[in-house]
C-alpha cells in the first residue's frame, strides 16, 4: 500500500492513494473521528471498509447501471454486489497518483480515459487534496470533465463515524426521499420521521436514504472523541445518511446529487448536473471536533 501519513500536534490522518485514493484513519490524539481501517477489514472488503473514499464521477446508485445521455443508452457495470446498481462511480475501485504531500496536506490525482468496456464512458480529472489544520480535516475534491461532449458528472465523499448506543444526529434539512425495494428513490416525503433538526438518537434509527435542501452542516454529538462537526460546501446540497443498526458505524455522505439523479433529471432537488467540456464541479468537506481551534 502506497500510505501517506499527515499529522499536526493533535491530529493524524492515513492517505492510502492506490485504495481508491481513501482515508484509511482520522484520529483526534488516541481517540478515532473516523471508522479506522484495518488490516482484516480491508482484506476482505476493500475500499469498502477505509475511513472514507470519494465518490466520482457519480454519487450513490444509477439503477441498474442504465442510463441516457444525448439520446444514447449506456450500460454500466453493477460494481457493488450483490446490488444491480452501479454505485458510487469509478474513483473508489481505481488507484490515484500523488502529486503533491508535506507533513501536514497530500494532493492526489485521478485521470480517466473513458475507454473501459461496462466502465464509466466519458474521460475526466479528479483531484483530492487532505489538509489536517487544527480544527480538523478539510478535504477539497473536484471533477472536469476531459470528454469531448457533455455529460452527467457529480462528486461526494463516503466519511464513515464511529457510534456507541449514546451518540446523536443533527441536521438540517427539508425532507427526504424514501426508497423502493431496489433502493432507488420513489417519493419525497417529509414530517417528523424526517426531521432531524433535534438531536436524535442514532441508535433508534434505520436510514440509507438521500436528505434534499440540506444546509451543509451536520453534529454528531456524544463519542469519546467529543463533538464531531461536519460542514460541506454548497456544490452538496443532498445528504446520504446511512444507518445499519448494530454495525458499530454510521456514514453520512455529502454528495452533489441524489441517488439516479441521471435518470430522475426533471425531478426538482435531484441535483443532476450536466458538466460541458472542460467544465467542473469542486467542494469542500471539513471534519472537525468542536472546541478545537
Amino acid at each position: 500500500m502506497e500510505t501517506i501519513a499527515l499529522r499536526t500536534a493533535r491530529w493524524h490522518a492515513v492517505v492510502d492513494a492506490q485504495l481508491g485514493g481513501a482515508l484509511l484513519e482520522l484520529s483526534h490524539g488516541s481517540e478515532p473521528v473516523l471508522r479506522p481501517a484495518t488490516q482484516d477489514g480491508i482484506r476482505r472488503a476493500g475500499v469498502r471498509a477505509s475511513a472514507c473514499y470519494p465518490l466520482v464521477p457519480f454519487a450513490n446508485r444509477i439503477g441498474y447501471g442504465r442510463m441516457a445521455v444525448a439520446g444514447r443508452e449506456y450500460v454500466l457495470r453493477a460494481n457493488f454486489p450483490p446490488e444491480p446498481h452501479a454505485v458510487h462511480g469509478i474513483g473508489w475501485q481505481l488507484p490515484w497518483t500523488v502529486v503533491e504531500q508535506d507533513r501536514t496536506a497530500a494532493e492526489l490525482l485521478l485521470r480517466y480515459a473513458g475507454d473501459s468496456p461496462g466502465e464509466w464512458p466519458f474521460a475526466f480529472d479528479a483531484h483530492q487534496r487532505f489538509e489536517l489544520r487544527p480544527s480538523g480535516l478539510r478535504i477539497t475534491l473536484s471533477l472536469v470533465n476531459r470528454d469531448r461532449s457533455a455529460w452527467p458528472g457529480g462528486i461526494g465523499l463516503h466519511p464513515f463515524f464511529p457510534v456507541g448506543s449514546g451518540q446523536t444526529l443533527q441536521f438540517e434539512a427539508d425532507g427526504a426521499w424514501q426508497n423502493g425495494p431496489d433502493q432507488l428513490p420513489r417519493r419525497r416525503v417529509a414530517g417528523a420521521e424526517w426531521d432531524f433538526r433535534q438531536p436524535r438518537r442514532i441508535a433508534d434509527l434505520d436510514l440509507d436514504n438521500d436528505f434534499y435542501h440540506w444546509n451543509g452542516l451536520v453534529r454528531i454529538a456524544g463519542g469519546s472523541a467529543g463533538t464531531v462537526r461536519i460542514a460541506a460546501s454548497e456544490v452538496f446540497p443532498v445528504l446520504r445518511v446511512f444507518t445499519p443498526p448494530g454495525r458499530g458505524f454510521i456514514a453520512v455522505e455529502p454528495v452533489s446529487h441524489a441517488a439516479d439523479a441521471v435518470n430522475r433529471a426533471a425531478e426538482d432537488a435531484s441535483g443532476y448536473r450536466l458538466l460541458a467540456p472542460g467544465e467542473s464541479l469542486c467542494g469542500r468537506v471539513c471534519i472537525e471536533l468542536e472546541g478545537c481551534a
